[in-house]
């Protein structure tokens, strides 16, 4: 598959000043992330980019990322994206930047009621074009691996190959069963939403957090962030370090902190470690 890639300032800048310059008033954009599963943290590891004729992608780890702002922040550029608001948050907790201008075709599957309404289906369904390949094999595919495979990039550029088909297709099923008024309004939801995190909220998304008493919820507290510091000091996922039902097993006296199923890669100095501190709480 052909594409290009955008590296330094100069070459975003040039083709975000050539959109305008030529008229182009939409890109489709979508990322590949790390998202705890590989290492500790979320990292931004992929751009991919259709104009409609081309396909590019930028490596936000070489690339010059105060071009990506521009470029991500430009009013006059509107971004088609697909379940755009993982994305935005990504980058608005972990690179002080946004996206503006954004279209977001997913709250259309809801509305047009479509049978299966991942990006996937929606486009086999709508277009008669089979969007993925490989799915299973990249589904938890290292996107911080370089270099990345080249199945792995053609995987990856198909999420934006097809976004304007799928656009001018969408929105005419939108008007044609009366929706076009009620999808503005949930594509503003998407656009206005403040995806800025509150520190330490973290713990109260892990499942059944809800079910937990006051003083279980106090106490999952304190044992994911002891767990997520040694997560921090190892650059593992933090369900490496405690799996996630353990954790909630621990605040309501499930389990023992001894009873543990620690990753059989952990030294047994950290395990010591952990348990050390997971005593001093009991």
């Amino acid at each position: 598959m052909e594409y290009r890639k955008l590296i330094t300032a100069r070459e975003i800048d040039d083709f975000t000043d050539a959109l305008k310059k030529n008229g182009t008033t939409s890109i489709a954009l979508d990322f590949e992330g790390e998202f705890n599963l590989h290492v500790y943290g979320e990292k931004l590891c992929l751009i991919q980019i259709s104009d409609g004729k081309e396909a590019f992608l930028i490596d936000p780890f070489d690339a010059d990322l105060g071009a990506v702002k521009r470029l991500f922040e430009d009013e006059k550029i509107m971004k088609i994206m697909w379940d755009a608001s993982s994305d935005i948050s990504l980058i608005v907790n972990g690179y002080s930047m946004t996206i503006k201008s954004v279209l977001d075709l997913r709250p259309a599957a809801d509305l047009l009621e479509l049978p299966k309404r991942d990006y996937s289906s929606v486009v086999s369904e709508i277009l008669g074009i089979e969007a993925k390949t490989n799915k299973s094999r990249f589904q938890k595919y290292n996107w911080i691996t370089r270099p990345i495979d080249d199945e792995a990039i053609v995987y990856a550029l198909g999420d934006v190959l097809h976004l304007h088909s799928l656009k001018d297709a969408i929105l005419r099923l939108i008007y044609e069963g009366g929706h076009l008024e009620e999808y503005m309004r949930q594509n503003l939801i998407v656009q206005n939403r403040n995806y800025l995190r509150v520190p330490g909220q973290r713990h109260k998304k892990m499942k059944g957090y809800k079910y937990l008493s006051s003083d279980e919820k106090t106490r999952l507290k304190s044992i994911f962030n002891l767990r997520d510091g040694w997560a921090r000091e190892l650059n593992w996922p933090p369900h490496r370090v405690i799996p996630n039902p353990e954790l909630i097993d621990l605040s309501k006296g499930y389990i023992n902190y001894r009873g543990i199923h620690f990753d059989r890669n952990m030294s047994g100095k950290i395990k010591t470690g952990i348990l050390d501190a997971l005593s001093e709480m009991s």
